[in-house]
C-alpha cells in the first residue's frame, strides 16, 4: 500500500512529514478498528448460543440482521481440500481461487465443477473452494503476507466467483463482505489507485439470475463484482458470464460456454494447448442464443440484445469514469451470455409467429417423475396424499375439518404452473415455471376441466390395489365433488380462469382457488367461487421479499390492494398464513393489519411442512413449528385483532373490524382455524353456548352459484350455504382434528413416548397416556435445565452462513421422542 502526501515544490519539508505523519495515524486507527470488529465477530460466532434470554416469555424478539452468523458446512470441507484454517491467501500466485455465495445449490454445483476441472488440468496450481464470506476481503485483497516476489515464469493469482442474484439485483447475504470491500476500496482516499495490479490478480465472475425479475438485474452482482475487480486493477479472464434459471437448460449451456472461455485465457497463463470441450447446442449454432441454423438468425441480430450488452458496457465504462480506475485504458469485454434467456425465448415465437409452450421439456420431466400429471401445455393434477389416506381409512385433511369437504372426492389441480413468486417454503421446490404476466400459448378451459378430471380418476382407479382401501370409498371417489386450486403456481395467472371456475360449478364441483395476491385485478374480477385465499406469508415488506422472492419489485403493495378486495366478495375469504419458524413467525401486529385489511370471513395458520432439503430452499426441519406453537400463535393474533378492534369502537368509528375467535384445529396438519364470529357463530338456544358452522352446504353452493350464472345480478352471501360444525372439529376438542369414523395410523408402529406437557413442556403423561410420577418429572425437568444451558432459555436463532435458520428451543427436547409399540 502507498501513503501519496501532495504538495508543491515550494511547501516546506516540515509540512509535508507532517502530511504523512498524520496519513500513517489515520491508517492505523483504521486498521486498529477493523481489527477490533474481527475480534468481536469471532467472539460472537464462538459464543452465539444464549441470544437475549431475557425477553418476554424467554422468546427472541430483535431483528435477524443482529443475529450472529455461525457456520454449519453443509457440503463438507467449503474449499473441496481441507479445513478453513488451511485455505491460501488469495493474493498467493500459482492459486486458482474459488468462491461463491450459493443460496439454492446452484452457484455451489457450478463452483464445484470448476474445482474438479481446475485441479485435473492444473495439477501444478493449488486450487481452493469457499464461500465467499469464508474470507476477510479487505485484508486479502490488500495484503500479500506471504510476500511473493514476482516471478514472470509463475502465474499470478486467479479469483473465479460465482454469484446469485437476490431480489432487485441485490447482492446475496453471503456476498456482502465482498460487496462491502470492493466499494470501501474503491472509494478510501488512503488506499492508491489500482491496487490490485500489482499483484497481477485475475478475474473471472459467473451470475446465476432469472430474466423473469427483469433484464436489468439478471445477474447484476456478477456484473458489479467483474467491474469493480477490474477498476481496482484486476485482469479479467474473458467477460461476464450469466445464467437464466427460468429458461430451460440456459444456465447449464451458459455456464459451459464461460467456463471455456475462462479455461482458454488460464491455458494462456499455463502455457497448455487449447481445451477440447463437449460441444454444447448454443455452441454448435455459433451463436449464444442456441438456434439451430443461420437461417434463423442469430442473437447478435436482436435490437432488444444488443442494447443490452451495450447498456452494461456503459454503464462500466460510467464506473471506471467515476472512480477513475480504467488505469490502462482497455475497453471491458463482457460476453453475450447475458442475454441468451430472452433470445432463447424469443426463438420459437420468431420463428412460428406463435407464443411458447409454458414447460419446457426438462421441466415436464421435473414435474413428472414427482408424480404430476401434465394437462396440455400448462395445466396439472396430482394426486394429494390425503385422498389416498381417506381411500384407506385413515383421515382426512385438513380442509375436511374445517369444511365438511370429503377428502377422496377432492381433485388438486392448476390450470396454470407458473408463478410469480419464488417462497422459501415452497414444497414443489421450484420446478415450475416462473412469470410476472401470461406469455405462453393458451389451451381452451373446457378441455383442461374434461382432461383433468379423467387424469384424476384414472389415478383414483390405480389405488384400488393398495392395501386397506374402502371399496365403497374408492367408488365414490370416481365422482369428483371438490377441486382445490392449490397444486403449484398461480392458477388466477391463467386469463381464462373465469371460464375455467365456471365449468367446474357447471360439474356441481366446488373451488377452493389459492392465490398469492400478486394480481389483484384478476381477484377483483373474478366469479364467486366456494372460498378465495389469499396467501399472507409475511408481516411486513422487508420480510416478504425474503420469504416469497417475489418477482414484481411491488410485491407488497400488490398484496395489500389483494386483500382490500376481499372485503367487496359476498362469499368466503381467507387469508392463509404458513408459519415458517425463524422466518415469518413474529410481528403479530403485521399480520392482524393485514387480516383486517381485508376483513375476511376465516383465517387459516398452518405450520410449514419440512419436504427435505432441495437446491431451491434453505428450510431444515427445525423450522417447522409445532402445532402448540402455532395455537399460541393464533391465539395472540386474535388478542390482537381485539385491541384493532376494540381501538376503532373507543374511537367511535363506524368501519369497526368483526370480532374472530378460534374455531377448529387439526393437529395433523398444524393447522387452526381462526373465523368471524358474525358470520359463523351462533348461539345455542338449548344451552346458549357458541356454536359453529364452518362446514359448507355444497348442494345449497352450486345451486346459488347457477343462478347467479344465470343472472349475473343475482348475489348471495358468506351465510347463505353454511353448514354446522361436528363437535369434533371444533378448537379443543378431544379428537384434536381427526374424525372418528377413521383410524389413526402411525408409521413403523411409531408412538410419541409423551402424550401431554406442561406449560415450560415437561411431559406429565408417557405413551400409554398414564401420569408421570413427580419423580419422573423432576428427573425430565433436570435435564431440560440442563439443555438450556447448552442451547439458552426460550428460542435461539442462529443465522448460518448458507442462508439457513437453524432454531433451537430447550422446551422441545422432549416432544419428538417416539417409542415402539
Amino acid at each position: 500500500m502507498t501513503l501519496i502526501a501532495t504538495s508543491s515544490p515550494r511547501t516546506a519539508p516540515s509540512l509535508a512529514a507532517t502530511a504523512i505523519l498524520v496519513g500513517a495515524t489515520l491508517m492505523g486507527s483504521y486498521y486498529l478498528l477493523r481489527q477490533q470488529q474481527q475480534r468481536r465477530r469471532e467472539e460472537e460466532e464462538n459464543g452465539a448460543g444464549d441470544l437475549d434470554n431475557n425477553d418476554e416469555n424467554g422468546r427472541r424478539k430483535r431483528a435477524m440482521e443482529d443475529v450472529p452468523l455461525r457456520e454449519i458446512n453443509l457440503y463438507g470441507d467449503s474449499n473441496g481440500t481441507g479445513a478453513e484454517d488451511d485455505k491460501i491467501r488469495i493474493l498467493t500466485r500459482n492459486t486458482i481461487t474459488i468462491a461463491h455465495a450459493s443460496v439454492t445449490g446452484t452457484c455451489y454445483k457450478f463452483s464445484q465443477e470448476l474445482l474438479e476441472t481446475f485441479q485435473k488440468r492444473y495439477s501444478s496450481m493449488s486450487v481452493q473452494l469457499g464461500r465467499i464470506d469464508d474470507w476477510d476481503w479487505w485484508d486479502e485483497l490488500l495484503n500479500n503476507e506471504d510476500g511473493n516476489t514476482i516471478d514472470e515464469d509463475t502465474p499470478g493469482p486467479i479469483v473465479v466467483v460465482v454469484l446469485p442474484t437476490h431480489t432487485n439485483g441485490a447482492w446475496p447475504v453471503a456476498a456482502e463482505t465482498l460487496q462491502t470491500a470492493l466499494h470501501e476500496l474503491l472509494t478510501d482516499w488512503r488506499i492508491e489507485r489500482a491496487p490490485l495490479k500489482s499483484s497481477q490478480l485475475s478475474i473471472a465472475c459467473f451470475g446465476m439470475g432469472s430474466s423473469a425479475y427483469g433484464d436489468q438485474t439478471m445477474g447484476k452482482p456478477a456484473k458489479e463484482c467483474w467491474t469493480r475487480m477490474r477498476n481496482l486493477g484486476a485482469n479479467t479472464l474473458g467477460g461476464v458470464g450469466i445464467g437464466d434459471d427460468s429458461v430451460g437448460n440456459h444456465s447449464i449451456e451458459s455456464f459451459a460456454m464461460w467456463k471455456k472461455n475462462v479455461i482458454s485465457h488460464l491455458d494462456d497463463l499455463n502455457g497448455l494447448t487449447p481445451i477440447s470441450l463437449t460441444t454444447t447446442t448454443a455452441e454448435k449454432s455459433g451463436c449464444g442464443c442456441g438456434k439451430p441454423s443461420e437461417k434463423e438468425g442469430c442473437c447478435q441480430n436482436n435490437e432488444s440484445h444488443q442494447d443490452s450488452c451495450n447498456h452494461h458496457e456503459d454503464e462500466v465504462q460510467e464506473d471506471e469514469e467515476e472512480d477513475e480506475e480504467n488505469t490502462d485504458g482497455r475497453e471491458p469485454e463482457v460476453m453475450d451470455l447475458e442475454d441468451m434467456g430472452a433470445s432463447m425465448m424469443a426463438s420459437s415465437a420468431e420463428t412460428s409467429g406463435e407464443p411458447q409452450e409454458m414447460v419446457t421439456p426438462s421441466q415436464a420431466k421435473s414435474l413428472q417423475k414427482e408424480g404430476y400429471k401434465l394437462i396440455g401445455t400448462h395445466s396439472a393434477v396430482k394426486l394429494c396424499r390425503w385422498t389416498k389416506h381417506q381411500l384407506r381409512g385413515r383421515g382426512g385433511c385438513y380442509k375436511h375439518t374445517f369444511y365438511g369437504i370429503t377428502s377422496y372426492q377432492c381433485m388438486e389441480a392448476t390450470p396454470s404452473l407458473a408463478c410469480a413468486n419464488k417462497c422459501v417454503f415452497c414444497w414443489r421446490h421450484h420446478k415450475n415455471p416462473v412469470g410476472k404476466e401470461w406469455r405462453w400459448k393458451m389451451d381452451d378451459p373446457y378441455e383442461i376441466v374434461d382432461e383433468a378430471v379423467k387424469a384424476h380418476v384414472k389415478m383414483i382407479k390405480e389405488t384400488k390395489g393398495i392395501p386397506g382401501v374402502k371399496m365403497d370409498r374408492w367408488r365414490e371417489a370416481h365422482t369428483v365433488r371438490h377441486c382445490a386450486l392449490s397444486l403449484v403456481g398461480e392458477p388466477i395467472m391463467y386469463p381464462r380462469i373465469d371460464e375455467f371456475l365456471g365449468d367446474l360449478h357447471t360439474r356441481k364441483i366446488s373451488t377452493f382457488l389459492v392465490t398469492n395476491g400478486q394480481h389483484p385485478q384478476a381477484i377483483q374480477n373474478i366469479r364467486p367461487i366456494t372460498q378465495l385465499y389469499v396467501s399472507v406469508d409475511a408481516p411486513t415488506q422487508k420480510s416478504l421479499i425474503e420469504i416469497d422472492r417475489p418477482l414484481f419489485s411491488d410485491a407488497w403493495d400488490r398484496l395489500r390492494q389483494s386483500l382490500e378486495l376481499l372485503k367487496d366478495k359476498g362469499q368466503r375469504t381467507v387469508a392463509r398464513l404458513t408459519v415458517v419458524k425463524g422466518w415469518n413467525s413474529d410481528e403479530i401486529e403485521g399480520y392482524a393489519e393485514l387480516v383486517a385489511l381485508g376483513k375476511v370471513s376465516l383465517v387459516e395458520v398452518k405450520g410449514v411442512t419440512f419436504c427435505g432439503k432441495s437446491d431451491a430452499s434453505n428450510l431444515n426441519m427445525s423450522n417447522s413449528p409445532w402445532h402448540h406453537e402455532v395455537v399460541d400463535l393464533v391465539k395472540n393474533l386474535r388478542t390482537e385483532l381485539q385491541r384493532i378492534r376494540q381501538k376503532a369502537i373507543d374511537r367511535g368509528d363506524t368501519d369497526i373490524l368483526p370480532e374472530y375467535d378460534l374455531a377448529c384445529e387439526h393437529k395433523h396438519s398444524c393447522s387452526v382455524l381462526l373465523a368471524r364470529v358474525d358470520q359463523f357463530a351462533v348461539d345455542d338456544p338449548v344451552t346458549g353456548q357458541r356454536k359453529w358452522r364452518t362446514w359448507i352446504d355444497y348442494d345449497k353452493f352450486q345451486e346459488l352459484a347457477s343462478q347467479n350464472e344465470a343472472d349475473p345480478t343475482f348475489t348471495f352471501q358468506v351465510k347463505d350455504y353454511l353448514a354446522d360444525t361436528p363437535t369434533w372439529a371444533l378448537f379443543g376438542a378431544a379428537e384434536e382434528g381427526f374424525d372418528p369414523t377413521d383410524t389413526r395410523h402411525r408409521k413403523k408402529k411409531k408412538h410419541p413416548k409423551y402424550t401431554r406437557f406442561d406449560e415450560d413442556g415437561i411431559p406429565t403423561h408417557d405413551h400409554n397416556n398414564t401420569a408421570l410420577t413427580g419423580e419422573e418429572r423432576l428427573s425430565l425437568r433436570s435435564l431440560m435445565e440442563q439443555k438450556k444451558t447448552e442451547v439458552g432459555c426460550g428460542t435461539t436463532v442462529t443465522e448460518l452462513k448458507s442462508g439457513e435458520k437453524r432454531i433451537e428451543d430447550a422446551s422441545l427436547m422432549f416432544r419428538g421422542m417416539v417409542v415402539v409399540k
